[in-house]
Protein backbone atom coordinates (compact mmCIF):
# COMPACT_ATOMS: atom_id res chain seq x y z
CA UNK A 1 0.00 0.00 0.00
CA UNK A 2 2.86 2.33 0.84
CA UNK A 3 4.52 1.66 -2.52
CA UNK A 4 1.26 2.28 -4.40
CA UNK A 5 0.88 5.65 -2.70
CA UNK A 6 4.48 6.55 -3.41
CA UNK A 7 4.21 5.98 -7.16
CA UNK A 8 2.31 9.25 -7.95
CA UNK A 9 4.81 11.16 -5.81
CA UNK A 10 7.72 9.65 -7.77
CA UNK A 11 6.06 10.60 -11.05
CA UNK A 12 5.54 14.18 -9.88
CA UNK A 13 9.17 14.46 -8.75
CA UNK A 14 10.51 13.07 -12.01
CA UNK A 15 8.31 15.41 -14.08
CA UNK A 16 9.36 18.42 -12.04
CA UNK A 17 13.04 17.60 -12.35
CA UNK A 18 12.79 17.03 -16.12
CA UNK A 19 10.91 20.28 -16.65
CA UNK A 20 13.39 22.19 -14.54
CA UNK A 21 16.24 20.65 -16.55
CA UNK A 22 14.64 21.78 -19.78
CA UNK A 23 14.15 25.24 -18.34
CA UNK A 24 17.79 25.50 -17.27
CA UNK A 25 19.01 24.31 -20.68
CA UNK A 26 16.82 26.93 -22.36
CA UNK A 27 17.57 29.77 -19.92
CA UNK A 28 21.35 29.53 -20.12
CA UNK A 29 22.56 31.38 -23.19
CA UNK A 30 25.73 30.37 -24.98
CA UNK A 31 28.61 32.86 -24.76
CA UNK A 32 28.16 35.91 -26.98
CA UNK A 33 24.61 34.93 -27.96
CA UNK A 34 21.20 36.02 -26.78
CA UNK A 35 17.47 35.84 -27.48
CA UNK A 36 15.43 39.04 -27.56
CA UNK A 37 11.98 39.89 -28.93
CA UNK A 38 11.76 36.54 -30.70
CA UNK A 39 15.11 37.07 -32.43
CA UNK A 40 18.41 35.29 -31.98
CA UNK A 41 21.74 37.15 -32.03
CA UNK A 42 25.10 35.41 -32.33
CA UNK A 43 28.25 37.55 -32.03
CA UNK A 44 30.57 34.62 -31.35
CA UNK A 45 31.74 34.56 -34.97
CA UNK A 46 33.61 37.84 -34.40
CA UNK A 47 36.08 36.15 -32.07
CA UNK A 48 37.19 33.75 -34.82
CA UNK A 49 39.33 36.39 -36.50
CA UNK A 50 43.03 35.53 -36.62
CA UNK A 51 44.04 39.09 -35.60
CA UNK A 52 42.73 41.78 -33.30
CA UNK A 53 40.50 44.53 -34.68
CA UNK A 54 42.41 47.82 -35.01
CA UNK A 55 40.92 51.26 -35.62
CA UNK A 56 41.77 54.92 -35.15
CA UNK A 57 39.88 57.57 -33.25
CA UNK A 58 38.87 60.93 -34.64
CA UNK A 59 42.07 62.31 -33.05
CA UNK A 60 44.29 59.74 -34.77
CA UNK A 61 45.01 57.49 -31.77
CA UNK A 62 45.28 53.74 -32.31
CA UNK A 63 42.90 51.34 -30.57
CA UNK A 64 43.07 47.53 -30.43
CA UNK A 65 39.93 45.57 -29.64
CA UNK A 66 38.59 42.05 -29.65
CA UNK A 67 35.16 40.58 -28.97
CA UNK A 68 34.25 37.77 -26.59
CA UNK A 69 37.93 36.97 -26.05
CA UNK A 70 41.13 38.71 -24.89
CA UNK A 71 43.31 40.56 -27.36
CA UNK A 72 46.02 38.54 -29.06
CA UNK A 73 48.63 41.26 -28.87
CA UNK A 74 50.82 41.68 -25.83
CA UNK A 75 49.71 44.47 -23.50
CA UNK A 76 52.43 46.55 -21.86
CA UNK A 77 51.91 47.68 -18.26
CA UNK A 78 48.08 47.95 -18.33
CA UNK A 79 47.97 48.30 -14.51
CA UNK A 80 45.10 45.85 -14.04
CA UNK A 81 44.66 42.80 -11.84
CA UNK A 82 44.36 40.35 -14.77
CA UNK A 83 46.30 41.49 -17.84
CA UNK A 84 45.38 38.22 -19.61
CA UNK A 85 41.70 39.28 -19.61
CA UNK A 86 42.17 42.63 -21.35
CA UNK A 87 39.74 42.84 -24.31
CA UNK A 88 40.84 46.24 -25.64
CA UNK A 89 43.48 48.89 -25.07
CA UNK A 90 45.10 52.04 -26.41
CA UNK A 91 48.65 53.31 -26.15
CA UNK A 92 49.45 56.06 -23.68
CA UNK A 93 52.62 57.65 -22.43
CA UNK A 94 52.85 55.66 -19.19
CA UNK A 95 51.83 52.30 -20.65
CA UNK A 96 48.91 50.69 -22.39
CA UNK A 97 45.51 51.77 -21.13
CA UNK A 98 42.97 48.91 -20.78
CA UNK A 99 39.48 49.65 -22.08
CA UNK A 100 37.95 46.77 -20.10
CA UNK A 101 38.01 43.03 -19.52
CA UNK A 102 36.41 40.27 -21.60
CA UNK A 103 32.63 39.99 -21.38
CA UNK A 104 30.58 37.33 -23.21
CA UNK A 105 27.15 38.58 -22.11
CA UNK A 106 25.11 40.21 -24.85
CA UNK A 107 22.15 42.51 -24.12
CA UNK A 108 19.76 44.04 -26.64
CA UNK A 109 18.48 47.63 -26.47
CA UNK A 110 16.40 49.16 -29.23
CA UNK A 111 17.00 46.13 -31.46
CA UNK A 112 20.80 46.49 -31.24
CA UNK A 113 23.08 44.01 -29.42
CA UNK A 114 25.43 45.60 -26.87
CA UNK A 115 28.49 44.34 -24.96
CA UNK A 116 29.74 46.14 -21.85
CA UNK A 117 33.41 45.89 -20.88
CA UNK A 118 34.42 47.01 -17.37
CA UNK A 119 37.34 46.79 -14.91
CA UNK A 120 39.85 48.50 -17.17
CA UNK A 121 42.77 50.63 -16.11
CA UNK A 122 42.18 53.07 -13.27
CA UNK A 123 41.01 56.43 -14.58
CA UNK A 124 43.34 59.45 -14.20
CA UNK A 125 42.36 61.81 -11.40
CA UNK A 126 39.19 59.79 -10.68
CA UNK A 127 40.03 57.86 -7.54
CA UNK A 128 39.15 54.18 -7.77
CA UNK A 129 37.06 54.48 -10.92
CA UNK A 130 38.19 52.17 -13.72
CA UNK A 131 37.79 52.46 -17.46
CA UNK A 132 34.74 50.96 -19.20
CA UNK A 133 33.60 50.56 -22.79
CA UNK A 134 30.25 50.06 -24.50
CA UNK A 135 30.18 48.39 -27.94
CA UNK A 136 26.94 48.97 -29.85
CA UNK A 137 26.46 46.61 -32.78
CA UNK A 138 24.35 47.77 -35.70
CA UNK A 139 22.89 45.35 -38.22
CA UNK A 140 24.21 46.12 -41.71
CA UNK A 141 23.94 43.26 -44.20
CA UNK A 142 26.20 45.06 -46.70
CA UNK A 143 29.06 45.70 -44.25
CA UNK A 144 30.36 42.15 -44.00
CA UNK A 145 32.26 41.61 -40.77
CA UNK A 146 32.67 45.35 -40.47
CA UNK A 147 35.00 47.37 -38.31
CA UNK A 148 34.60 49.13 -34.93
CA UNK A 149 34.49 52.92 -34.83
CA UNK A 150 35.03 55.17 -31.81
CA UNK A 151 32.02 57.48 -31.44
CA UNK A 152 32.78 59.38 -28.23
CA UNK A 153 34.81 59.42 -25.03
CA UNK A 154 34.28 60.84 -21.57
CA UNK A 155 35.97 63.12 -20.83
CA UNK A 156 36.44 64.29 -24.46
CA UNK A 157 40.22 64.55 -24.01
CA UNK A 158 41.49 61.15 -25.14
CA UNK A 159 44.50 61.31 -22.81
CA UNK A 160 42.15 61.70 -19.88
CA UNK A 161 39.23 59.64 -21.22
CA UNK A 162 37.86 56.88 -19.01
CA UNK A 163 34.61 55.88 -20.77
CA UNK A 164 34.51 54.84 -24.41
CA UNK A 165 31.57 54.45 -26.81
CA UNK A 166 32.17 52.26 -29.87
CA UNK A 167 29.81 51.53 -32.76
CA UNK A 168 30.26 48.46 -34.96
CA UNK A 169 28.28 47.98 -38.15
CA UNK A 170 28.31 44.34 -39.22
CA UNK A 171 26.17 41.69 -40.83
CA UNK A 172 26.91 39.51 -37.81
CA UNK A 173 24.86 41.91 -35.69
CA UNK A 174 21.71 40.98 -37.64
CA UNK A 175 19.23 38.47 -36.20
CA UNK A 176 19.91 34.97 -37.43
CA UNK A 177 18.46 31.49 -37.22
CA UNK A 178 19.48 29.65 -34.10
CA UNK A 179 22.00 27.04 -35.16
CA UNK A 180 23.14 23.79 -33.60
CA UNK A 181 19.63 22.54 -32.89
CA UNK A 182 21.00 19.02 -32.78
CA UNK A 183 23.49 20.06 -30.10
CA UNK A 184 20.69 21.59 -28.03
CA UNK A 185 18.64 18.42 -28.27
CA UNK A 186 21.63 16.32 -27.26
CA UNK A 187 22.27 18.57 -24.27
CA UNK A 188 18.66 18.30 -23.11
CA UNK A 189 18.70 14.51 -23.53
CA UNK A 190 21.96 14.32 -21.61
CA UNK A 191 20.40 16.27 -18.74
CA UNK A 192 17.37 13.96 -18.75
CA UNK A 193 19.55 10.84 -18.73
CA UNK A 194 21.68 12.22 -15.90
CA UNK A 195 18.60 13.05 -13.82
CA UNK A 196 17.03 9.64 -14.43
CA UNK A 197 20.30 7.92 -13.54
CA UNK A 198 20.57 9.88 -10.30
CA UNK A 199 16.96 9.06 -9.41
CA UNK A 200 17.59 5.39 -10.17
CA UNK A 201 20.66 5.26 -7.94
CA UNK A 202 19.02 7.12 -5.04
CA UNK A 203 15.67 5.37 -5.28
CA UNK A 204 17.22 1.93 -5.75
CA UNK A 205 19.55 2.42 -2.81
CA UNK A 206 16.70 3.49 -0.52
CA UNK A 207 14.58 0.56 -1.66
CA UNK A 208 17.35 -1.99 -1.12
CA UNK A 209 18.20 -0.55 2.28
CA UNK A 210 14.77 -0.08 3.85
CA UNK A 211 12.60 -2.59 1.97
CA UNK A 212 15.03 -5.45 1.22
CA UNK A 213 17.12 -4.58 4.31
CA UNK A 214 20.43 -4.92 2.49
CA UNK A 215 23.66 -3.53 3.92
CA UNK A 216 27.00 -2.33 2.59
CA UNK A 217 27.68 -2.54 -1.13
CA UNK A 218 24.68 -4.82 -1.64
CA UNK A 219 22.30 -1.90 -1.21
CA UNK A 220 23.68 -0.07 -4.28
CA UNK A 221 21.63 -0.91 -7.42
CA UNK A 222 23.48 -2.94 -9.96
CA UNK A 223 23.04 -2.82 -13.69
CA UNK A 224 24.86 -4.10 -16.74
CA UNK A 225 25.17 -3.20 -20.38
CA UNK A 226 25.89 -5.25 -23.48
CA UNK A 227 29.58 -5.81 -23.95
CA UNK A 228 31.18 -4.74 -27.22
CA UNK A 229 31.68 -8.33 -28.36
CA UNK A 230 28.05 -9.20 -27.61
CA UNK A 231 26.88 -6.19 -29.55
CA UNK A 232 29.03 -7.09 -32.56
CA UNK A 233 27.78 -10.69 -32.47
CA UNK A 234 24.18 -9.53 -32.24
CA UNK A 235 24.55 -7.20 -35.24
CA UNK A 236 26.27 -9.94 -37.25
CA UNK A 237 23.48 -12.45 -36.57
CA UNK A 238 20.85 -9.89 -37.55
CA UNK A 239 22.63 -9.18 -40.83
CA UNK A 240 22.92 -12.90 -41.61
CA UNK A 241 19.22 -13.43 -40.97
CA UNK A 242 18.25 -10.53 -43.18
CA UNK A 243 20.58 -11.77 -45.92
CA UNK A 244 19.20 -15.35 -45.74
CA UNK A 245 15.62 -14.14 -45.90
CA UNK A 246 16.44 -11.90 -48.85
CA UNK A 247 18.14 -14.81 -50.66
CA UNK A 248 15.16 -17.14 -50.07
CA UNK A 249 12.72 -14.53 -51.31
CA UNK A 250 14.81 -13.94 -54.44
CA UNK A 251 15.04 -17.63 -55.28
CA UNK A 252 11.31 -18.11 -54.80
CA UNK A 253 10.61 -15.21 -57.10
CA UNK A 254 12.98 -16.57 -59.76
CA UNK A 255 11.44 -20.08 -59.71
CA UNK A 256 7.96 -18.65 -59.90
CA UNK A 257 8.91 -16.50 -62.85
CA UNK A 258 10.57 -19.32 -64.75
CA UNK A 259 7.98 -22.05 -64.08
CA UNK A 260 4.66 -20.31 -63.89
CA UNK A 261 5.20 -16.73 -64.93
CA UNK A 262 4.67 -17.37 -68.64
CA UNK A 263 1.31 -19.03 -69.01
CA UNK A 264 1.41 -21.15 -65.88
CA UNK A 265 1.46 -24.47 -67.79
CA UNK A 266 3.66 -27.56 -67.60
CA UNK A 267 4.77 -27.16 -71.20
CA UNK A 268 5.98 -23.62 -70.48
CA UNK A 269 7.88 -24.89 -67.48
CA UNK A 270 9.35 -27.66 -69.63
CA UNK A 271 10.56 -25.23 -72.23
CA UNK A 272 12.13 -23.05 -69.57
CA UNK A 273 13.68 -25.98 -67.73
CA UNK A 274 15.12 -27.66 -70.87
CA UNK A 275 15.64 -24.70 -73.10
CA UNK A 276 19.13 -26.01 -73.95
CA UNK A 277 17.83 -29.18 -75.72
CA UNK A 278 16.74 -28.55 -79.32
CA UNK A 279 15.58 -31.92 -80.73
CA UNK A 280 13.91 -32.53 -84.08
CA UNK A 281 10.77 -34.66 -84.53
CA UNK A 282 12.80 -37.69 -85.73
CA UNK A 283 15.14 -37.50 -82.75
CA UNK A 284 12.20 -37.25 -80.39
CA UNK A 285 10.59 -40.35 -82.01
CA UNK A 286 13.90 -42.26 -81.74
CA UNK A 287 14.22 -41.40 -78.01
CA UNK A 288 10.66 -42.56 -77.37
CA UNK A 289 11.22 -45.85 -79.36
CA UNK A 290 14.27 -46.86 -77.36
CA UNK A 291 17.75 -47.82 -78.64
CA UNK A 292 18.29 -49.10 -82.22
CA UNK A 293 17.01 -52.70 -82.74
CA UNK A 294 15.03 -52.63 -79.51
CA UNK A 295 11.67 -53.18 -81.22
CA UNK A 296 13.03 -56.01 -83.49
CA UNK A 297 14.48 -57.94 -80.54
CA UNK A 298 11.20 -57.57 -78.74
CA UNK A 299 9.31 -59.09 -81.71
CA UNK A 300 11.72 -62.07 -81.91
CA UNK A 301 11.32 -62.80 -78.21
CA UNK A 302 7.58 -62.76 -78.64
CA UNK A 303 7.78 -65.25 -81.59
CA UNK A 304 10.19 -67.68 -79.86
CA UNK A 305 8.23 -67.87 -76.65
CA UNK A 306 6.92 -71.56 -76.28
CA UNK A 307 3.23 -72.15 -76.21
CA UNK A 308 2.22 -73.94 -73.00
CA UNK A 309 0.56 -77.36 -73.58
CA UNK A 310 -3.12 -77.52 -73.25
CA UNK A 311 -4.17 -79.46 -70.14
CA UNK A 312 -7.39 -81.39 -70.10
CA UNK A 313 -10.03 -80.63 -67.64
CA UNK A 314 -9.53 -81.69 -64.04
CA UNK A 315 -5.74 -81.82 -64.70
CA UNK A 316 -5.73 -85.53 -66.11
CA UNK A 317 -3.08 -86.61 -68.61
CA UNK A 318 -4.14 -87.88 -72.08
CA UNK A 319 -5.34 -91.58 -72.12
CA UNK A 320 -6.06 -91.69 -68.40
CA UNK A 321 -9.56 -92.58 -67.24
CA UNK A 322 -11.39 -91.38 -64.25
CA UNK A 323 -9.80 -94.02 -62.05
CA UNK A 324 -6.26 -93.01 -63.04
CA UNK A 325 -5.68 -96.01 -65.26
CA UNK A 326 -3.90 -95.42 -68.51
CA UNK A 327 -5.59 -97.10 -71.39
CA UNK A 328 -3.77 -97.60 -74.68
Amino acid sequence: MLLNRAQPLWLVCVSAVLLSGLGIARAEEKPCTTHADGNYYDLSRLKLASNDYEFKSYGGKDYILNVCRPVRQEVWAPKVDKPEDVAGFTHRSHGDFSLGDVNTTVVVHGGHPLIYMTDGTRCPNAGDMTASTVIRFVCDASAGTGKPQLIATLPPDEEQACSFFVEWRSEIACPTAEGSLFGTIVSVLAIIVAVLFALYIVGGTLYNRYVLELQGMDQIPRFSFFSFSDTVEFVRECMERVRDKSSDAWQSRNWGTQDWGRGGSWSSSGRQGYSGLHASAEEAQTMLSGPPGFLDEQDEEDEEAPVPPAHPENGRAPGMDANGVIRL
